[in-house]
């Protein structure tokens, strides 16, 4: 089997660990907002947050079409858990894995992976969420190291990380191209987060907060890649950050179809099973149609990057289709169960408002669109003969 291939052994021994340890906890650690840190702890001593990192660093080297089918299956349960995977291994270890010098790695990568140290990826501000050249965090170099200062928020696994990839300009007026990324380190003088996680409408049970820089000092040898590169490699790690969001959508899509699925079978009205109706059987074909669809552009995207090819055009239409999919799906199905989808006693709601998110992590719908077709005209798009 080659990295292009899903592992099956290993979706079913995840499969498994999702059904024996995450479905039965969801509810309630989305219900009291809190994050499932023991439920962490044990996917990294299993290696599933390591899987497409090399096994010297202590991954299982087995590719990003294994990685990405993970996160769908612990999506199906908890969609903060696989959120909380996607900012801990695809936007804090990718970034260090290919653009972090042989030090970053060893140092980072192992503590990282194993799940004994928790990740962050910090981009957004106040000011600042779609428009990255925005930022107002700065880094002014020194002799010996870069002082940080500046806001940043809606961090996920922000008060629980302890290594953080940080967004900074190091260059006035160079719009994008004076950013630089670094890692910082939790503890370290004049760093600080909120201490509450945001009380957020979905995805409850992921850790979110606002980060604090003052003077921070940061050695240059945690300087990512080269002073000013920064947007390289946000680039690319926010293209392969997305198709972990289509990911996410897709699971919280299938575990929609099946709770509709099992309750229409099982639910009469006017002394017929739901069944029956014609009007329901539209909706479940819709729903089973549009995941199929988000599957297809989420796997082509996974394909084309294990292949080395440019998926800016490709990551953004998964995402942005994978998370249309999911937010019309999972109201279709609170609909079909009716009151009881209104009712917090059953998972419905809950995957109602955590399909929001997917629409706007990682990038916008609207901005999706903007990529998608910024893309097409550049190439001169022709129709195909």
């Amino acid at each position: 089997m080659n990295n292009t291939e899903i592992n099956q052994d290993v979706i079913d021994a995840v499969r498994l660990f999702v059904q024996k340890r995450i479905t039965p906890i969801a509810s309630q650690y989305d219900e009291q907002e809190e994050f499932p840190m023991e439920i962490f702890k044990e996917l990294g001593k299993l290696d599933f947050l390591g899987i497409p990192f090399p096994a010297e660093y202590g991954g299982m080297d087995l590719g990003y079409a294994t990685h990405f089918r993970v996160i769908q299956e612990v999506a199906t349960a908890c969609a903060a858990t696989a959120m909380t995977i996607v900012a801990h291994s695809t936007l804090t270890c990718h970034p260090l894995w290919t653009f972090g010098t042989s030090a970053q790695k060893s140092t980072f990568l192992p503590p990282l992976i194993s799940g004994d140290h928790i990740g962050a990826f910090a981009l957004t501000e106040p000011s600042s969420g779609s428009d990255i050249s925005s930022i107002k965090t700065v880094a002014v170099e020194q002799e010996d190291c870069f002082v940080l200062n500046g806001t940043k928020i809606f961090i996920t696994n922000g008060n629980i990380a302890d290594a953080f990839i940080v967004a900074a300009k190091t260059t006035e007026n160079k719009g994008p191209m004076g950013i630089s990324l670094f890692i910082v380190q939790k503890g370290i003088d004049g760093f600080s987060t909120s201490g509450k996680s945001e009380k957020k409408l979905g995805m409850r049970a992921s850790d979110t907060a606002e980060l604090v820089f003052c003077d921070v000092k940061v050695p240059k040898g945690n300087l990512i890649g080269k002073k000013n590169f920064g947007m390289v490699i946000l680039h690319e790690t926010l293209v392969t950050a997305r198709l972990g969001m289509a990911a996410i959508a897709i699971g919280i899509a299938q575990a929609a179809l099946a709770q509709s699925v099992q309750y229409i079978r099982t639910r009469k009205q006017f002394g017929k099973y739901l069944s029956h109706f014609q009007s329901v059987k539209s909706m479940i074909a819709e729903m089973e149609i549009g995941i199929n669809a988000a599957t297809l552009l989420l796997d082509k995207a996974v394909r084309l990057k294990t292949s080395g090819c440019n998926i800016t055009k490709e990551a953004s239409e998964a995402k942005l289709f994978s998370s249309q999919v999911a937010t019309q799906t999972t109201k279709n199905a609170v609909q079909l169960f009716g009151a009881y989808g209104y009712s917090r006693e059953f998972p419905l709601e809950r995957y109602f408002r955590d399909a929001k998110l997917t629409e706007i992590g990682d990038g916008t719908s609207e901005i999706q669109k903007m990529i998608i077709a910024d893309e097409v005209i550049q190439k001169k798009y022709k129709r195909p003969v």
